[in-house]
């Protein structure tokens, strides 16, 4: 899958990567941590066929694990889905050595959901597959922030705001990637994008702990008040008491305040 996407790899170098010795095998967290490892986003998929067709149709192979034995005898395999055809009723597998199985889908499809349907398809930060969601591909892409790969991330972020313009999400995730590197005037932004499209709280107090590192003590505290107002719930609540101890610090406003945070904080 790794190759299919323009990754220079081969089986044989991923063994170290994925292979427990004491499982025999791979569990799918050292899978997905191999496909990060190359830069690319394992997205794990809605358990469901059309989802699987819906990937194939676009161009991309689909990593499915099965249980090719019983419930209470199981025989785990994974398997790259390749082909699909609705009406023969079979799937094209690469699996194991073999390059080309056949397999009913009936088959398929039973030893499929004996392993809970599980699925991945593998892409670039930029190029978001076809059964993405705002959520499930946010979700995917914040590990790389938890290894440092701020890159990756922001360039998946981006690409999601692209996709989907009218969602906070992206800007909110944006403005976090901009404040893990201390890059507060762009968190600042990136925080008051994502407030115009859907106000609230959490994003209110992100904006404050950026302004209170830009020495803007009167706008972190508005915007303190105004997460305030919107009733927060006890946990948002404690962290903005949090921030406002924090503001506290502050005893007046830096230079940085100017034309610069008033731009980013925007209308």
């Amino acid at each position: 899958m790794l190759v299919a996407d323009g990754v220079e790899t081969t089986a044989e170098a991923l063994v170290s990567q994925v292979y427990v010795p004491e499982r025999r095998g791979s569990l799918q967290a050292e899978m997905t941590a191999a496909v990060r490892r190359h830069q690319r986003v394992p997205l794990p998929l809605p358990a469901d066929l059309d989802a699987l067709a819906a990937e194939l149709q676009s161009g991309r192979p689909v990593l499915v694990f099965l249980n090719l034995g019983l419930d209470s005898l199981p025989v785990w395999h994974y398997a790259v889905v390749v082909g699909y055809d609705p009406a023969a009723q079979t799937v094209l597998l690469r699996s194991g050595r073999e390059r080309r199985e056949v397999m009913k889908l009936k088959r398929f499809d039973a030893a499929w959901a004996r392993a809970q349907r599980w699925a991945l398809t593998v892409a670039r930060p930029d190029e978001i597959p076809e059964t993405a969601g705002v959520q499930r591909w946010i979700a995917a892409v914040a590990p790389f922030e938890s290894v440092g790969q701020f890159e990756v991330a922001e360039t998946a972020y981006a690409a999601a705001h692209g996709r989907w313009p009218q969602a906070a999400l992206p800007w909110t995730a944006l403005g976090n990637v901009n404040a893990a590197q201390q890059r507060w005037l762009p968190a600042v932004s990136s925080y008051s994008a994502a407030m115009r499209l859907e106000p609230s709280a959490v994003l209110l107090n992100n904006r404050a702990n950026a302004l209170i590192e830009l020495s803007c003590p009167a706008q972190a505290k508005a915007d303190l008040d105004a997460a305030e107002a919107l009733m927060p719930t006890p946990p948002v609540a404690a962290a903005l008491r949090h921030t406002r101890e924090r503001m506290v610090s502050v005893s007046g406003a830096s230079a940085s305040c100017a034309t610069a945070v008033r731009t980013a904080l925007g209308p």
